[in-house]
């Protein structure tokens, strides 16, 4: 009995581990990224243009469209749900800013920001 309650353990332990790993990660439309993106308060804006520019701007920060933020942007070259986007500082160089994407559809885009360990939670805006 004792070798049949010790041998149950160790199937169970076997089958429960063979279930640990990386999910299958959904395929992504990248094309979804091109677009005018916005919070829900409609405060924060993104956009991705198609040929790898973009421009951010925060209205909480007064900040208008016309002072947005540049940025060039791509896809990562080793993962099919990451994207760079690169900030040129004013005193010269390029900055990286690695994101992960968790969500995108063509209503929905969240992704999370490696370094700054920020989500965001964007909607399309029209």
């Amino acid at each position: 009995m004792k070798r049949l309650a010790f041998l149950t353990i160790i199937l169970f332990a076997i089958f429960a581990s063979s279930c640990d790993g990386p999910l299958p990660t959904a395929e992504i439309d990248k094309d979804l990224i091109v677009g005018r993106w916005m919070t829900s308060d409609e405060m924060y804006f993104e956009v991705y243009n198609s040929d790898g520019t973009g421009k951010e701007w925060d209205l909480k920060d007064d900040v208008q469209e016309d002072e947005a933020i540049p940025f060039t942007w791509e896809f990562s070259e080793t993962s099919d749900d990451s994207f760079i986007k690169y900030y040129e500082m004013e005193i010269g160089g390029i900055v990286p800013q690695y994101c992960n994407i968790l969500e995108l559809s063509s209503t929905k885009f969240k992704y999370n920001n490696e370094g700054l360990r920020a989500t965001y939670n964007l909607i399309r805006a029209n």
